[in-house]
């Protein structure tokens, strides 16, 4: 009875610590809009609490078919990796496809499902992901890894994992809505004002100057 009720109060605790990382995280997504700050936040949250060096979150763009790499650390060095199609049966298809987290155990777990380390990057030898879903469909991943033991991870970390993943991916979803809104509304306000100098200007020269004037202006360009 005594062992039993230990283990009902660590589990329990562990659940207290769950719920108060996940209030922290949609406190944080709360305040905030932009897309990879966003991305920033929970990523180096998640970082924190697992105690690891070694974290990434994926986005897909369907449009470019193409994986963004948006945060990824690696033995505790922030790194930039190049965007990469799905690899055909690789991870993210077969996330799409059973939007499922994947736990690697071992080297042969990667073996078994292709799953080569990205170039630039090392090998691991225990990783789990789960996928990161918004109006049922899969828009990325987040991924942490471990290079030094295997079976490194088990069902508290995918948990955690997978509610972080579920809360993101919503507030990613909006984000991303708010900044392709915000960058066409000034996209908008630019022709507009440029317009309104063409209409305010019959002089060519002075059309030429004023239009330079205003790019120069919104790309801070010196060489025009």
């Amino acid at each position: 009875l005594f062992d039993e009720t230990q283990h009902l109060f660590k589990a329990e605790q562990e659940r207290v610590a769950e719920l108060q990382i996940i209030n922290s995280i949609q406190q944080g997504l709360a305040a905030e809009l932009d897309f990879q700050a966003i991305i920033d936040l929970v990523g180096d949250k998640l970082r924190d609490v697992f105690k690891t060096p070694d974290l990434s979150i994926t986005w897909y763009d369907e449009k470019t078919n193409l994986i963004h790499t948006l945060y990824t650390y690696e033995h505790g060095n922030r790194i930039t990796v190049a965007p990469q199609p799905p690899r055909a049966g690789g991870m993210f298809e077969t996330m799409v496809q059973t939007r499922q987290p994947i736990a690697f155990n071992s080297i042969a777990d990667y073996e078994k499902m292709n799953a080569v380390a990205v170039p630039g990057t090392d090998q691991g030898k225990s990783y789990v992901a789960v996928p990161i879903i918004s109006s049922d469909r899969v828009l990325g991943i987040i991924g942490i890894e471990n290079f030094e033991r295997e079976n490194a991870f088990g069902e508290s970390e995918m948990r955690l994992l997978t509610t972080i993943a579920a809360s993101l991916g919503t507030a990613l979803e909006n984000a991303r809505l708010f900044d392709e809104t915000q960058q066409r509304n000034a996209e908008l306000a630019v022709i507009n004002a440029v317009q309104s100098a063409w209409a305010a200007e019959l002089d060519i020269q002075a059309i030429y100057e004023a239009v330079g004037e205003k790019v120069r202006d919104i790309f801070d360009g010196k060489t025009i």
